[in-house]
Formats: structure tokens, sequence, C-alpha cells
């Protein structure tokens, strides 16, 4: 009973809830994967990959322009119907996408943009209520299992999505997210009086928020320069830029190879075959993640530390990308590298990265937070993808798939050098949290001291000796020890 207990850490009082928020995730994920899967498939064979970059830059601004609307209606009505109305109005939007299909080619773009975008802000509109109904010990015990459902979801939208393919085609599979979305909106209408209202709190700067778009431009460049001014956030947010840059180009590699290896047949086939091979390696890659997730990602964290942990990623580009520079994407090596370079979103960001990094936002002001999330999250993020966009465009224009992968090699080269700038700034933060007169601040940079240790300079230690309470004082003197630099019994540094 503990065992199960720890899996599914949620009071008695809080099952109702969590059950429900559990259960709508996991069937708006789950018919949002199909819908993903199904319209990949129909724009590559249909409208060919060449003109993926394209859509890579349509997809980041139409999703800045709905993050946009979200966030400007999140101070003006219950969050809980926010939420309905935007499950509502994605099923509407999915029921139009399947209409249209045969009526139009333009619809293959509209089905491509829409399945991206709904993957990206049902994440947002779902954590907009959410996290706005636990306060911060509850938030530590029932988020993992809301970030464990959307593993879960993937996993069940792959295996229902390569179910489906024989028997209705990814043609259909629009009309799949529709009815689930459908299904999630049922479900809100008939629980919406046990659903919590939502609403947070709304101040009066909520409620005047400037509405033209130069006063949101100015907003936007305010977020960007209170990220800047901080020492630990503008490196931090120089590798989420090559997270989502370098991302965007493995997702168009790995689209060309599978495109590649899927063209034997006739259309329909081909386009079977391809939603098959994208579900498969989608499906087995979430499995790996959620295997690592919840087996060893907190071990791994605890035992080697955050500073250590975060470099995973971009050493897996560093040596997929070079890799791929080396061999080329010829048939037979094309098809594994673009599985590779795939399996970083698939499996090392989800089981290991994006753990570790939001671990890192602890050593950022309360204040300072949200609005570094929201920047990164939203404009930074975009700002990446459209950038990848035109390197891939100007590689089409080359015709060099070869200088697109060396570009990715380099860049990836520096994301493991600026992730030595994060481990530094990291360290320093600790450092600087211990000295802060912000409670919240010195508790996590003292729960962050043990697996960091390697990451915090000798002498800043050192300095630190008798000038915190004496739980500082302890975790100090312990990181000392275990460098060697401070016996226990003289209590002095060596």
């Amino acid at each position: 009973m503990s065992w199960l207990g720890g899996l599914f850490p949620v009071r008695r009082e809080e099952r109702g809830i969590v059950l429900l928020l559990y259960v709508l995730l996991s069937v708006t994920v789950i018919a949002n994967w199909v819908g993903k899967v199904g319209s990949n498939s129909i724009f590559i064979k249909n409208v060919g990959v060449t003109y993926l970059p394209i859509a890579y830059v349509l997809a980041p601004v139409v999703l800045l322009v709905a993050s946009s609307v979200i966030f400007s209606l999140v101070g003006r009505m219950r969050r809980r119907d926010l939420f309905i109305w935007y499950v509502g109005i994605v099923t509407v939007l999915s029921i139009a996408a399947q209409v249209l299909l045969p009526v139009t080619d333009t619809d293959f773009w509209f089905t491509y943009v829409l399945a991206q975008v709904v993957k990206d802000t049902v994440y947002l509109i779902f954590w907009v209520y959410a996290g706005n109904l636990f306060d911060s010990e509850q938030s530590k015990r029932i988020f993992p299992l809301f970030a464990g459902s959307l593993l879960v979801g993937k996993i069940v939208g792959g295996f229902l999505a390569a179910a489906l393919t024989p028997v209705i085609h990814s043609d259909s599979f629009m009309g799949v997210e529709a009815v689930g979305f459908g299904v999630a909106f049922v479900i809100l209408l008939l629980y919406r009086s046990h659903l919590p209202e939502g609403e947070g709190a709304v101040n009066l700067s909520e409620k005047t928020e400037p509405k033209s778009i130069g006063q949101r431009l100015a907003g936007s460049l305010s977020g960007y320069k209170l990220v800047s001014r901080d020492t630990l956030l503008r490196p931090f947010g120089v590798n989420i830029f090559f997270w989502y840059f370098l991302m965007q180009i493995a997702n168009y590699l790995f689209a060309a190879g599978l495109d590649a290896a899927t063209k034997a047949g006739t259309l329909q086939q081909s386009q079977d075959d391809y939603t098959l091979l994208y579900a498969s390696v989608y499906t087995s890659g979430s499995l790996v993640a959620l295997f690592i997730q919840t087996f060893f990602t907190g071990g791994l964290i605890r035992r080697l530390g955050v500073s250590v942990v975060i470099f995973a990623f971009p050493l897996w580009y560093l040596f997929t990308f070079g890799a791929g520079t080396y061999f080329g994407l010829a048939a037979g090596a094309g098809l594994v590298i673009a599985v590779l370079l795939q399996a970083a979103e698939r499996i090392v960001v989800p089981a290991v990265h994006l753990p570790a990094t939001q671990i890192i936002y602890n050593q950022v002001a309360s204040t300072v937070r949200p609005r570094a999330r929201a920047f990164f999250s939203g404009g930074l993020n975009a700002i990446a993808e459209i950038g990848a966009a035109l390197v891939l465009v100007a590689g089409a224009i080359s015709a060099s798939p070869q200088a697109v992968l060396a570009f990715g090699t380099i860049c990836s080269g520096l994301f493991v050098a600026n992730t030595l700038n994060v481990r530094r700034a990291l360290g320093r933060r600790i450092i600087e949290n211990l000295r802060s007169e912000d409670p919240e601040l010195r508790r996590n940079a003292a729960q962050m001291l043990h697996g960091e240790g390697r990451a915090v300079p000798t002498t800043e230690l050192q300095g630190l000796l008798g000038e915190g309470s004496a739980d500082i004082e302890a975790r100090v003197q312990h990181a000392l020890v275990r460098r060697g630099k401070l016996r226990m019994a003289s209590g002095n540094s060596e």
C-alpha cells in the first residue's frame, strides 16, 4: 500500500478533482496525438516535405496569436469556463478540418497548423486552469501525476493511431481528434458544477491589460529586459533557444527520413506506411521516456545534480548531428540517424532534460519566475522555431541537407559550451541565494547544495562559513568535507 501511495500520492478529499482532471488531460492529449500523426502524414505525402519549413513559420506565428488571446482572457473570465470554451472551439475546428479535407488542398495546411498549435495550447490551457487550484504542497504531490498523464496520452494515442490506420486511414484522423475533444467537452459540461471556478487573484492591472499591438510588444520587450538582466536566466535562455532551434531542425530531418523510407506503392499506401512508422517511433520513445522518468530520473538528479544532468540533451545532439554530418542521410544510415535525432525530443527531453531544467527556475525569485517561464515558452520558443525554419529554407534552396546537418553540429557544440555557462551561473546563484534575505530562495539553494556542490566554487563555499543559519552552515560544511577541504573535527577550512 505504501508503494501504491508513492505512485499515487493523492489524499482522499483530492481524489475526485485530480481523477477528473487526469482523465480530461489524457483524453485531450490522446485525441490531439492521433490528429497530429494524421496531419503530419497527409501534409508530408500530399504537400511535400520541402514545404515543411514554411509550415514551421506559420505554426509559431499562429501559436503566438493564440497564446496572446488566451493570456488576455485569463484575467477576464473564470478559468474553468476558459477551459470549457477552449475544448469546445478545438472540437469545432477539428470537425471543420475533417469536413474540408476532401474539398480543398488548402486544408492540408490548415490541418497541419491546427494540430501543431493545439499540441502546444492544450498543455498551456490545462496548466492555466489546474495551476490555480492547488497550493505549493499539493502541487509537489499532484503535478507529477499530470506530467505523467502527458506521456500516457502520447503512448495511448500512438497505439490508437497505429490500430486505426488500416481501418480508416490517416485522412480521417482529424475526425478522431474531434471525437476526443467532443468527449472531453461533454465531460466538462456534465461535471461543470463539480469543477472549481479557478479564478485567480485578478487585480486592477490585469483588468486594464493593454490591448494594442504596440503595448503588447512593449510588454514583451520588458520581459526580455527582465530576463537579460538576470545572470542565471541569460545563459539559461540561450540554452532554451538552442533547445527549440535544434529540435525543429531535427523534426524536419526526421520527417524527411521517414518520407524517404515510405515512398513505395500508391499514395494511400505510402501515407499509411508513414503514419505507422511515425506512430511507432513516437510510441516506443514515449514508453522508454516513461520508464526512465519513473525509475531513474529522480535518482540521477539527486546523485549527479542538475548541473550535470543538463548536459545529456546537448551532448546527444552533438553526437547525433555529428554522425549525420559524417554518414549523411542516405538509405540505411539516414533513417537510423533521423530516429536518433528524434529520440532527443521523444526520450531525452521528457525523461531527463525537462525535469532538470524545471528545477533551475527554483533559484529565481518568485516575482520573476512566472514572467521568465512565459517569455521562454512563448516568445523565445516561437523565435527559435522560425529561425530553424529559415535555416531549413536556406538548406532546401541549396539542396544540401548535409550542410544543414553540419550547421546543426556546430550549433550543438555551442549548445554544449553554453551549458557550461549555465552550470557556472547556477553555482554562483546558489551562493547568492544562500546569502539572500528571501527565505524561499535560501531554502531552495540549501536543498540544491548537496547535489550541486560540484558546480559551486570551493572558495565561495568557504566564504559562507559562519555567515548563515545552523542548517545552512551544516550543509556548507558537509559539501566542503566531501571535497576534502574541511575537517569535521577541527571545523576549520584547510
